[in-house]
């Protein structure tokens, strides 16, 4: 289960944590749109709610906050 942090994010939290997000690391097969950006998906969730990489939200639980919050997800570049 996703962590209470996770969990009480906003779309504009995670709008606020895209715009200077960096990621420096081969893109994950989960990703999200945001502001015509493609992120990786769970390392997005997981830095807008303030916990650590090694919560235990996984990335399908991430997908599905975000597409909760009206967010386009994709996989493997494919919107889902």
């Amino acid at each position: 289960m996703a962590s209470q942090k996770v969990m009480a994010l906003t779309r504009q939290d995670v709008i606020k944590t895209a715009r200077n997000f960096k990621w420096s690391r081969q893109m994950s097969k989960w990703t999200v749109m945001v502001d015509g950006r493609e992120l990786p998906a769970r390392p997005l969730v997981l830095d807008a709610a303030g916990v650590p990489p090694n919560d235990s939200t996984n990335s399908h639980q991430a997908v599905a906050i975000l597409k909760g919050r009206g967010f386009d997800v994709r996989y493997e570049g494919k919107s889902v």
